[in-house]
């Protein structure tokens, strides 16, 4: 079974996710958004080696630790191209090497496969990453609500597509790990949710 534990780091309590396969001893971190030093020194007592990260949106609560942690990991810093073009001038953030990415594709980690889904409306480039039946969608979907559109480079229309169409496949008992607050599943939020049934 895949190993994931969450930290809360920085000013806006950002979610940290670390999905470890422990029997190949390495992992990723998703949205590593701030305290660096905490985050590397919390998978270096997991005995794991960090080798990816994975960006679901490039707002600066959600990566203001990756450049720490590539200088000391030497990690691939995984991000949608539709993110990349602005975001870095915007926030000043330099990164020592990143990967871009694109929906469908699967990415490796030990003996898991970790797929990407494009599921913009927070961010354009804003992505999922499924792991089994665990779903790591940033500032998506959460607790009793979803992330916002009413931002730069947000949109409501592609945030409804994203609940409606891109997630329709995936199970109700599909876990959802959000970039702030409680975990929950799909079918909870599917329940209690219009814009899930919004197209």
């Amino acid at each position: 079974m895949v190993k994931i534990e969450g930290k809360i780091v920085g000013f806006q309590s950002t979610n940290c996710w670390l999905i470890g396969d422990l029997e190949n001893r390495v992992c990723a971190l998703v949205d590593p958004g701030a305290g660096g030093r905490r985050l590397w020194a919390w998978v270096a007592e997991q005995g794991l080696e960090l080798r990816l990260i994975l960006v679901t949106h490039t707002h600066l609560d959600h990566i203001g630790a990756v450049h720490y942690l590539q200088r000391k990991s030497g990690a691939r810093c995984l991000v949608h191209p539709l993110d990349i073009k602005h975001r870095w001038k915007w926030f000043g953030v330099s990164f020592a090497r990143f990967s871009l990415i694109e929906d469908g594709e699967v990415l490796g980690l030990g003996s898991y496969e970790i797929k990407v889904i494009h599921t913009p409306g927070h961010s354009p480039g804003s992505v999922s990453y499924l792991v089994e039946d665990n779903l790591f969608c940033g500032d998506l979907v959460f607790y009793n609500g979803v992330g916002r559109w009413n931002i730069p480079g947000g949109s409501f229309r592609e945030l409804i597509k994203s609940l409606g169409e891109r997630l329709a496949e995936l199970s109700d008992e599909v876990k959802v790990f959000p970039g702030h607050g409680s975990i929950t599943n799909l079918g909870r939020e599917r329940a209690i949710n219009p814009l899930f049934r919004s197209r």
